[in-house]
């Protein structure tokens, strides 16, 4: 490195010379990379600012001794500029570390505009970097004005690191100081605003101080500034921001008002100022003297009453006060002495003579005022009913001239209610037009006199309704009234009705909606569920619509039914029934039939979950088991053929008897079983109590359970292989004995459907055969080597083959399996034959099988990657077991069967190369390859170091296999490699 080369003693080193050539040829080619070009940085910048700066240039001169500092600080500068431009000429790529360098030098030529004097490693090891903001606004006094230019200085010196908000606040923050230490509250509001819609809580201190210069007449901009400060500032500060928001917000609003009314020192003065001016005294009247007139409340009450009796105060009190009331009073006050001819004196209590020399009023209609004082004496929301009643009747029959009519002294509700029946009656009457337009009136207003009644009352409910939007807003209207018939009081209830009626709410959804709330959020039984709908009269209306009333039962009310309420459930079917719902019912199960059924499980089978039952996703079989006894078997078993399964078929009573006997033959019961069996005759003894039942199943039953009882896991673990021997043999016994039966048996149908059960049982004797057969060969030598095992791998080998039936998919795959494990192949070998019957299987076939799961994994194809995790060292491991055999002379499968499986995957050019040499590579270090293979794996070994490096490389096998060619282009691509380590264009070597 150029730095760890450079010391004292090399002021005249020959590297430094070639340093400056470097520097003074710009030769890219000297300097090729990021690492070089940061070093020259560094160096120039610890020459430029160090002794060798002379001795580098000047060796012969003693340069700091001859010229004063001044003019070298200033020569040094520029020649430093000069010596980074000629680094930027070497600059290629521009990283962090680069830019950073550039940042610096162009931030000391900020400094130098704002007039800092500052060498460029004082800037470079200056740790806090915010001082230099500091002084450049310490300068000049206007520093502060170039916000812009200040804040990208604080940018390229990376101050506050790289958090940009933590260092637009900082500067900032100086800016704002800066700016109320000139009183320019301008500019300091303006930074003030972009700090708070930073959201930088540190500028809260500097927010205040702007809130609370006096000589900032911007009220609420310094409102929002103590807003802002409040909500950032520590806890000790709130108590005193507090004060000054609160005489802000005092002057605030005297500016609204446009008058303040403050006591001078003689008790006549009166101080009209701006709020500016009084800010200091707010405060003072609303919070500091308190106390003070609290403790002198006799004297300030003496002084007010005399303040109150001087005539002089209230006239200039009402002359304030003057410009919140508009103009309309002083005109009156400053009318002239003609203006008021036409209107007559009005009398006036002595008191006020003072303030108003000649009072008078307008003459008016005295109809008009008993109109008005009738009006005013009513509720505000008969008003306008009354009124447009009163009009009405009065322009049937007038009666204006006689001021003490009846008709004025009537009650109004009575009045409204005989206009409002009489224009109902004679509604097609051709009114005048002046009549119509008052009828129209008065019905409206009837209408929202209605609704504002009603709100007061659902207010008075307390059920937290908005009554103003429940005027205005249908849609809530329509809600509220639903949400009230959600309750079991009756008087809301029936006001929810009567709302529904009144608005034209659809008195099915009231209904409906109530119905819902019964079975859901009620809390009540069913039998009162049911005896409340019955008395509210429910489905009437709603069985009008059942399509509808079935959709909303199974949406809402059936899911909140737990599966063993057998009362609710019968009654929500009883109800779907009785509504005529059976014909939109889509189910296969129509509400009939669940009827039926819940009657007899609610008696048989109490803990049913009968939801799950008739659940269309689940296994009806499995939910039948728990609750199956001796007891109610028969009964169950008869609703067999009305129980969904899965596949839309009905449950046999065979197949339900089948599930009982499982459980009757694992777990006992307390009539037949009463103990769990455990030794060998009890589990022999258990069977002989289950066969009693053989003739109530059906062949495929038959087997169901024998297969349950001998091949599933709970038989391999509990029952040891000479009771399932036995059990079988029991078996075969017994359907033999069944098939006869049925033989001499016939239907009543014709000969052909006689026939078909012997056949069944035909096939059930073969498959019990078969799996006699194969639980005899549990006791062949090699099942007893993986059965007694201490390796856990061939355990489960045993285990697997003890469950297979010797069937010929399971053995097939326990086979591939074993060959995937990495097992001898002899091993599968013996597996094959000890299987029972020709299951037409071969280790090549297995082997093949295994190299084909692999290849798939390998190709990316299938599903078989998650059970697969290492594809080829499960490969290497299935080779060096063909290898093995081959090497113990035995002839299961060849190498030139393994080269015939894998050659395709091999040659292969659309798959990735790397997996296809390695395959290749483990074949030839197990066998070996042929010259064909060998060639194909030199191919595929030089197209993947080229593609490696030049992806868009292709290579033709004839190339790959010269020998000559493949030298030439080695040689060719290390050329390429070395141009490209050392930065040079292979075009100019090539020119050469």
């Amino acid at each position: 490195m150029f730095l760890s080369q450079l010391g004292e003693e090399d002021c005249g080193n020959p590297r430094i010379e070639f340093f400056k050539k470097c520097l003074a040829s710009h030769n890219r080619d000297i300097v090729p990379n990021t690492t070089c070009v940061t070093e020259l940085v560094s160096i120039l910048m610890f020459i430029s600012t160090s002794k060798y700066f002379s001795f580098f240039f000047f060796p012969q001169v003693n340069f700091f001794h001859k010229f004063n500092f001044e003019f070298i600080q200033k020569f040094l500068e520029k020649f430093v500029s000069f010596l980074f431009r000629c680094c930027l000429q070497l600059i290629v790529d521009c990283p962090s570390a680069i830019q950073e360098e550039l940042d610096l030098i162009r931030a000391l030529g900020y400094l130098e505009e704002f007039g800092v004097k500052i060498l460029p490693l004082q800037v470079r090891l200056c740790s806090d970097r915010l001082s230099l903001i500091k002084d450049c606004l310490a300068q000049l006094s206007t520093n502060y004005r170039q916000s812009a230019k200040l804040l990208g200085l604080a940018n390229l010196l990376r101050v506050a690191g790289d958090d940009q908000m933590e260092r637009k606040g900082q500067v900032l923050i100086l800016l704002v100081e800066q700016a109320l230490s000139f009183q320019d509250y301008k500019a300091a509001s303006m930074h003030c605003q972009e700090l708070m819609a930073t959201g930088y809580s540190k500028s809260w201190e500097v927010c205040s101080q702007l809130g609370q210069s006096e000589g900032y007449h911007d009220l609420s901009m310094r409102q929002e500034l103590m807003a802002f400060a409040l909500t950032h500032c520590p806890p000790s500060a709130i108590e005193a921001l507090l004060g000054v928001s609160s005489s802000l917000q005092t002057q605030i609003l005297y500016q609204a008002v446009n008058c303040q009314l403050l006591p001078s020192e003689g008790g006549e003065n009166i101080n009209i100022s701006g709020p500016s001016s009084q800010s200091a005294d707010l405060l003072y009247w609303t919070t500091s003297k308190t106390m003070k007139v609290l403790s002198n409340t006799t004297m300030t009450t003496k002084a007010m009453l005399h303040a109150v009796s001087d005539g002089q105060w209230w006239k200039r009190s009402l002359t304030y006060l003057r410009p919140l009331h508009g103009q309309a009073f002083g005109d009156v006050l400053k009318s002239g002495p003609g203006e008021n001819a036409a209107v007559e004196k009005q009398g006036c209590h002595p008191f006020y003579e003072s303030l108003i020399a000649d009072s008078y009023v307008a003459e008016v209609s005295f109809f008009c005022a008993l109109n008005v004082v009738c009006l005013l004496i009513l509720s505000s929301k008969l008003m306008l009913s009354y009124y447009y009643s009163l009009q009405i009747y009065a322009h049937l029959a007038p009666c204006f001239k006689d001021k003490c009519h009846p008709l004025y002294r009537a009650d109004p509700k009575e009045l409204i209610q005989m206009v409002t029946k009489h224009v109902s009656q004679y509604g097609y009457t051709d009114w005048p037009e002046e009549i119509t337009t008052l009828i129209n009136q008065l019905h409206y207003y009837n209408e929202r006199l209605l609704d504002f009644t009603q709100a007061q009352i659902l207010q008075g409910l307390g059920k937290g309704v908005d009554v103003q939007r429940f005027t205005a807003d249908g849609q809530y209207k329509r809600e509220t009234i639903l949400g009230l018939a959600e309750t079991l009081e009756e008087n809301v209830y029936k006001i929810a009705v009567s709302l529904a009626q009144r608005y034209n709410v659809p008195l099915w959804e009231v209904y409906m909606t109530h119905l819902e709330f019964l079975f859901t959020d009620s809390g009540l039984s069913t039998l009162e569920i049911e005896e409340r709908a019955q008395s509210l009269g429910l489905f009437e209306t709603l069985k009008t619509s059942p399509e509808t009333l079935h959709e909303h039962m199974v949406k809402y009310v059936y899911p909140s039914i737990e599966g063993r309420d057998h009362q609710r459930l019968l009654y929500y079917f009883t109800l779907l029934e009785n509504c005529g719902c059976s014909e939109v019912v889509k189910h296969a199960v129509k509400p009939e039939t669940h009827i039926r059924l819940l009657k007899k499980f609610k008696a048989v089978a109490p803990g049913l979950n009968y939801k799950k039952l008739t659940d269309e996703n689940e296994n009806p079989l499995e939910t039948l088991e728990p609750v199956l006894t001796s007891q109610n078997i028969l009964s169950i078993s008869k609703l067999g053929p009305k129980i969904p399964k899965k596949d839309g078929s009905m449950l046999s009573p065979s197949s339900i008897y089948a599930v009982w006997l499982q459980k009757l033959f694992w777990n006992g019961d307390h009539h037949l079983i009463k103990k769990i069996p455990e030794t060998m005759d009890e589990w022999l003894h258990a069977y002989d109590i289950c066969s009693k039942y053989f003739d109530r199943l059906d062949p495929d039953d038959i087997v169901t359970f024998i297969d349950e009882i001998t091949f599933s896991s709970k038989a391999v673990t509990k029952l040891p292989v000479e009771a399932r021997i036995e059990v079988t043999k029991k078996a075969i016994k017994a359907v033999k004995h069944i098939s006869e039966k049925s033989r001499k048996k016939p239907s009543e149908n014709d000969m052909d459907d006689a026939e078909s059960p012997s056949v069944t049982y035909e096939e059930t004797l073969n498959h019990l055969q078969q799996s006699l057969a194969h639980l005899e060969t549990l006791t062949h030598s090699f099942i007893t080597y993986l059965k007694n095992s201490e390796q856990d791998t061939l355990q489960k080998y045993g285990y697997l083959y003890d469950l297979s039936r010797s069937e010929k998919e399971k053995i097939h795959d326990q086979a591939v399996a074993m060959c995937i494990d990495g097992q001898p192949l002899d091993m599968v070998q013996q597996l094959l034959q000890v299987a029972v019957g020709d299951l037409g299987l071969s280790p090549n076939d297995i082997v093949q099988c295994a190299i084909k799961k692999i290849v798939c994994v390998l190709s990316g194809n299938g599903g078989s990657s998650t059970s697969v995790k290492d594809p080829l060292g499960i490969l290497e491991g299935i080779i060096s077991a063909v290898h093995a055999s081959v090497e113990k002379g035995e002839r299961v499968v060849s190498s030139d069967d393994l080269l015939e499986w894998l050659r395709p995957f091999c040659g292969d050019d659309s798959l990735a190369v790397k997996p296809r040499i390695r395959v290749l590579q483990i074949l030839e270090q197990a066998f070996h390859l042929s010259d064909e293979d060998s060639k194909l794996l030199v191919y595929f070994r030089t197209q993947a170091v080229l593609r490696a490096c030049w992806p868009e490389t292709k290579v033709l096998i004839l190339i790959a296999i010269n020998g000559s060619i493949r030298l030439f282009l080695c040689k060719d691509y290390m050329m390429k490699c070395w141009f490209a380590i050392h930065g040079c264009d292979a075009c100019c070597w090539y020119g050469n």
